[in-house]
């Protein structure tokens, strides 16, 4: 589960890919302090999450609190699945221009193609390939973990260097807002590389002992590491911004990379495993959907429910919600053909689909007092947050509550037509959608259901846990996987 999470968030070359939009917004001083205050502040959010996870491990995940933060979340996915192909295709893409010699002029049909072809491939693997997955996700983990390392490497070895100065003190804002919203704004790059962690939560049905694990791998997969390591190499090693944020490629990493070595054949190379590390996340992120949208449809929180919660015989995964997947990225990817505003603000929708899925049933438990968890949590619990609960939740609520209206805003002044932010435009489509749903089908969903968590193996003392209302406790008998 943490190789599968550190796939899909790829943090470090999620970072790599967004130099071009945090330099003007706060430079870097917002890409180095920034991403580590976001890491600390996403910390508190997976252990606020964890903390849930460990008394109710269930595929639904942060959904088992709410329809809506369900369908927030299912949104947040289906549309991190786009992200993460159409990263792929663009650096497909990239290192066909480098090694073309800039022959090669890159058009956004090709690139769509690419991305269909990177999604039908997944979704072939998450159908035909479920048990090879452990060892492909494992495997990702090391791609990334390897790639990272070279890359980093051949970077320090080859590139002229900055001063130090520049890397820990220099503060740009080309943006037109005040230097704070600039900052702020400079931020949410770094929220897109951590996006994704609560993936482990959606496959807790298929671990063992999902209520020790799911807390777990969503602590690890907030990649601090890899991330603080490779922004301070690249502050270090880009010392002309202006033409690697200006390449022909459209990833500044890769002309990064060709810059530093002069070398096409390994510009090309490394820029290709870039791509392949979007290729296991994409992968990743189809897994974590189809669980996701088959949990929903169990517990009748989509149309056809009956036929999308199937698990297929033979294959032992949920066909239905893979090819479902397919079929909306399929489609949607098709956004890419039209102005670029109207598909960057439905890719910058997944940061705020997902954090807000993310905080909300921690904004629920700060209302309703974390006295509420006491009645589920025993001596036994693997992961409590105890007295300090309190300051981590609100860290997270506040974190995730601020953030996501900034990241509403334009990205400079003064804003226009082009640079106009149109992702208030997405959410206020999915809350019209959502709400009819609501309103036509709503009485038909059943809400997760106890008796189907996996999370607790049967012991003497679990035994002895009362139910509430009725319900299951889920410890009568012993964990069994769902899929």
């Amino acid at each position: 589960m943490v190789a599968l999470t550190f796939a899909i968030l790829n943090t470090w070359i999620a970072l790599a890919g967004s130099i071009g939009l945090v330099l003007p917004s706060g430079g870097s001083v917002a890409f180095f302090y920034g991403f580590i205050f976001t890491v600390l502040c996403n910390l508190a959010l997976a252990a606020s999450l964890g903390e849930l996870a460990a008394i109710w491990p269930t595929a639904g995940g942060q959904y088992h609190f709410s329809f809506w933060v369900g369908w927030t979340n299912i949104a947040g996915w289906l549309t991190l699945v786009t992200t993460e192909g159409f990263f792929c295709a663009q650096f497909i893409q990239a290192a066909i221009v480098i090694a073309s010699n800039g022959t090669y002029v890159i058009k956004q049909w090709a690139t769509y193609l690419i991305f269909l072809a990177v999604l039908t491939f997944t979704t072939g693997a998450n159908i035909w390939g479920n048990r090879i997955l452990g060892r492909w996700n494992d495997a990702a983990l090391y791609w990334s973990i390897l790639a990272v390392v070279v890359i980093s490497i051949v970077l320090l070895a080859t590139a002229d260097k900055n001063d130090a100065r520049f890397v820990f003190t220099d503060f740009q804002n080309e943006t037109g807002w005040p230097d704070g919203i600039a900052w702020i704004l400079g931020l949410l790059q770094s929220a897109l590389s951590l996006i994704g962690f609560d993936a482990a939560l959606h496959m807790t049905e298929e671990m063992p002992t999902p209520a020790i694990d799911a807390p777990r791998a969503i602590l690890y997969a907030v990649g601090a590491a890899s991330g603080v390591a490779f922004i301070l190499v690249i502050l270090f090693t880009i010392t002309d911004p202006e033409t690697v944020l200006s390449t022909p490629t459209n990833m500044p990493i890769a002309e990064l990379i060709f810059q530093a070595t002069g070398n096409r054949a390994a510009a090309t190379v490394l820029t290709l495993a870039l791509a392949v590390c979007f290729v296991n996340g994409t992968n990743g992120c189809i897994t974590s959907t189809s669980r996701l949208l088959y949990s929903m449809a169990r517990d009748k929180g989509v149309v056809y429910h009956d036929y999308f919660a199937h698990i297929n015989p033979g294959l032992d995964v949920p066909v239905r919600t893979i090819m479902l997947t397919f079929v909306f990225n399929a489609l949607f990817g098709l956004l890419w053909l039209g102005p670029s505003v109207a598909f960057g603000a439905y890719v910058s929708s997944c940061t705020i689909f997902l954090n807000v899925s993310y905080v909300f049933p921690i904004v629920v438990l700060l209302i309703r007092g974390r006295g509420v968890l006491k009645e589920w949590q025993s001596e036994n619990t693997y992961f409590a947050l105890g007295n300090s609960g309190w300051i981590l939740n609100w860290v997270a609520a506040i974190f995730v509550i601020v953030t996501s209206v900034f990241f509403t805003f334009p990205a400079a002044l003064p804003a226009s037509s082009n640079n106009m932010n149109y992702v208030t435009a997405v959410i206020g489509i999915f809350l019209l959608l959502i709400g009819t749903y609501w309103i036509v089908y709503g009485k038909t969903f059943e809400g997760p259901k106890f008796d189907v968590i996996m999370g607790h193996p049967y012991t003497d003392e679990s035994a002895a846990i009362p139910a509430k209302d009725g319900a299951s406790t889920g410890s009568e008998e012993k964990a069994q996987p769902a899929v």
